[in-house]
């Protein structure tokens, strides 16, 4: 146990919790802190990769949108081709 846990047990103890309920709160606790956080450098490493992905799903609604857009004019020629010609 760390001094703040000891602290912490001590004074838990003297308010009437029994050794058990004690022991039990200090360990999550100590749990607690052993919990990893996100850095300043982890956020911007992970908007880096988020602008990139981004950028690729841009490009492939380019794509799409371009293929769309050609398969509609083939439909529509097809169409006035059937429609005039027969």
């Amino acid at each position: 146990m760390t001094a703040l846990t000891m602290s912490t047990h001590k004074s838990l103890k003297e308010s009437g919790m029994d050794e058990t309920q004690a022991e039990k709160l200090i360990e999550i606790i100590t749990e607690l802190q052993n919990v990893s956080v996100a850095t300043k450098e982890d956020i911007k490493q992970t908007e880096v990769k988020l602008k990139a992905d981004l950028s690729t799903i841009k490009t492939d609604i380019d794509w799409l949108k371009k293929l769309i857009m050609t398969i509609g004019v083939a439909v529509v020629i097809a169409a006035i081709k059937y429609i005039f010609v027969g």
